[in-house]
């Protein structure tokens, strides 16, 4: 290979910072186990997508994408909650490429985040890596890691540019009021601040606590959903932006037009007419975790942080720091994503994506294994 004779000029940033993320091109199983670490629904994908994908037509991927089938599955799910319109809609290849496309509109010289700890560390990492400053607001142990919105809108002083929030919140699972949202939004309306909602896990919680009802009054709003999770569809690849007309407009103006393919349009808006197939899922998740609960109240060093029971993802905590917790739940064939990914967690934390029903009881006998296991 030849031999550069001046170095590449490479952002200081990329340079310098080292990504944590723990989403991986390659997943590994435990041997007799089952996979709880990545974050989509166990249940995959309705039934009645199957026919709709083997009735589209192959002629279709010739053109570009054109499809608007996404966009009147979207009011069609969103009726009641917001009038939106397409040009409220920003559609991209999940929720991670929508964030990197909103950062982005805000990275200006000095712009600072505010966000939480824990949080998805790949919205952390993203502003980060575009060379934004990331504070975050602690949720304290003492709480059992509940958000606190009073501590939350404390922090937001007029050097913020930019608040994201994950709700509900990954890794916990818990559920944040969509009445300690307005308050954010009011206190991000006086700074000047954009507030990001991302609810990518939002499917499985009640639509009435979604920040999109309040996306027509709030001009600081942008809400982020993806159909990876409670629709099943992470191998599609589609995320979506909801926020007012100016805003969309800025974020065109990075991303690719042709952005979420035309077989991925399609089949999600399809997908958005059957939000049923999930309801069944949520009754499942909060089975399991009132099971895990029951375990927990036994003596031992296992607590799980805060949580809404419909909620596929959990934490779980260990007493003794110097345990690594993953390590243990992978001995008990139980894949999961360690603690150390996530910003203000630590290796004695894991989180866990709860599986199907009839893989539970893999995971209950785990969590009794580790809970009660004497050092």
């Amino acid at each position: 290979m030849k031999t550069l004779k001046k170095e590449l000029n490479i952002s200081p940033t990329l340079l310098q910072e080292e990504k944590i993320s723990y989403a991986s091109e390659e997943i590994h199983v435990p041997e007799g186990g089952i996979d709880c670490n990545e974050g989509c629904n166990p249940y995959g994908f309705p039934p009645a997508l199957e026919e709709a994908m083997a009735n589209f037509d192959i002629k279709r991927f010739g053109p570009y994408p054109h499809s608007h089938a996404i966009y009147d599955g979207l009011r069609e799910y969103w009726k009641g909650y917001s009038d939106i319109e397409p040009e409220n809609i920003l559609l991209a290849d999940g929720s991670i490429s929508a964030l990197y496309v909103i950062f982005g509109i805000f990275n200006a010289p000095g712009a600072m985040v505010l966000g939480n700890a824990p949080t998805f560390s790949d919205a952390e990492m993203a502003a980060k890596m575009l060379g934004m400053e990331w504070r975050s607001v602690s949720m304290r142990p003492e709480r059992n890691y509940r958000f606190d919105p009073d501590a939350f809108i404390g922090e937001i002083t007029d050097d913020v540019t930019m608040i994201y929030i994950d709700n509900p919140n990954n890794p916990t699972g818990q559920v944040i009021n969509v009445y300690a949202i307005e308050k954010i939004l009011d206190r991000a309306l006086e700074v000047g601040a954009a507030v990001v909602i991302d609810e990518a896990y939002g499917d499985f919680m009640p639509n009435q606590n979604s920040a999109m009802q309040l996306t027509e009054q709030y001009p600081n709003l942008i809400m982020v959903r993806t159909m990876s999770k409670a629709f099943g569809l992470a191998g599609l690849r589609v995320g979506y932006i909801i926020s007012v007309k100016p805003i969309i407009r800025y974020m065109k103006k990075l991303r690719d037009p042709y952005m979420v393919s035309e077989f991925a349009r399609e089949m999600a808006g399809k997908a958005l007419m059957h939000p049923y197939h999930f309801w069944n899922n949520l009754l499942d998740f909060a089975k399991m975790k009132r099971e895990i609960r029951e375990v927990l109240k036994q003596p031992g060093h296992l607590r799980m942080a805060e949580t809404d029971d419909m909620v596929s993802i959990l934490v779980l905590y260990h007493d003794d720091s110097k345990i690594d917790l993953q390590k243990e739940f992978w001995n008990n064939k139980v894949l999961c994503v360690s603690g150390a990914d996530f910003h203000g967690l630590s290796q004695n934390f894991v989180r866990i994506r709860l599986p199907r029903m009839d893989e539970f009881q893999i995971l209950l006998d785990a969590v009794k294994m580790i809970h009660t296991l004497e050092e």
